[in-house]
């Protein structure tokens, strides 16, 4: 597999240098809307700019502008909207996007209620809210779930938690509406991750992580903003993989290595 020889070969260090080539750039040319609203209080970030080219557009309210982008994956065109956390002056727009986008899930990255019940022991914990929001009337039902201890631009425990997660929605077909704080760093991470899933799942041969991300940063700009969170995408494809019984016998020395390695890059964060 292209993923699994070209990771191990580079280890992480070597992915750490592939991740800073891509350079996290905001040309504000592409972004003519989101620079209008930031004297607005609109935006949570005036350096984390929102793409003009693929923005949600909202026909609810009173402003048709919110800081989200629609992101596709191989099997959706629209299976994510990635959003930055609700401001006070975007509480209303927020929930307006969820009504007129009939979006069944949220997925909140960020650091009230049932408690989603994994199949295996993790140290994650995400909590689990139904909810019935209503707006001009039309009453529109979905599922907020609550990853409560992810650290703002670290990493959790590199488990089968974020796969489970989002194999729950395989199904849904109307967009995700997921968010973190910026929307691009814990965002970015799980988007990836649903990205390489579904080339799996396809039968097809799943390159280097480096070619999606640069197709999802079309979409949502600077998606996936730290070095760990690069590898932490990596390392959980890696453990699912193995999980799986995708990878021969010979190659899992070469995993451990990179788990020890990766373990030692991450450690602290």
């Amino acid at each position: 597999m292209n993923f699994v020889v070209a990771t191990l070969k580079k280890g992480p260090n070597g992915l750490i240098e592939d991740f800073r080539k891509m350079k996290r750039t905001n040309d504000f040319t592409k972004m003519t809307e989101f620079v209008q609203q930031n004297a607005k209080g609109k935006n949570r970030y005036k350096d984390v700019g929102c793409l003009d080219n693929n923005r949600v557009i909202l026909t609810m309210g009173n402003c048709p502008y919110i800081h989200a982008n629609y992101v596709s994956t191989p099997e959706n065109p629209k299976r994510f909207i990635c959003t930055q956390a609700p401001l006070p002056a975007t509480c209303e727009d927020f929930w307006y996007m969820v009504v007129q986008e009939s979006s069944e899930v949220i997925i909140m990255l960020c650091n009230f209620i049932e408690q989603l019940q994994f199949p295996f022991e993790t140290p994650i914990k995400i909590e689990v809210t139904h909810l019935e929001v209503t707006v001009g009337g039309q009453t529109h039902p979905c599922t907020h779930y609550h990853w409560v201890d992810w650290p703002d631009r670290c990493v959790p425990a590199a488990d089968s938690a974020p796969l489970y997660l989002l194999n729950l929605f395989a199904k849904i077909k109307t967009p995700i509406v997921i968010h973190c704080s910026a929307g691009i760093g814990r965002t970015g991470s799980m988007v990836l991750l649903q990205n390489a899933m579904e080339v799996l799942l396809r039968g097809e041969v799943l390159n280097e992580m480096n070619v999606y991300l640069e197709e999802v940063r079309k979409q949502r700009n600077n998606s996936v903003q730290t070095d760990q969170q690069y590898l932490y995408v990596h390392q959980v494809l890696l453990m699912y993989l193995r999980t799986a019984a995708y990878l021969p016998d010979s190659i899992l020395a070469g995993l451990d290595a990179f788990t020890a390695a990766y373990n030692t890059a991450t450690s602290g964060f």
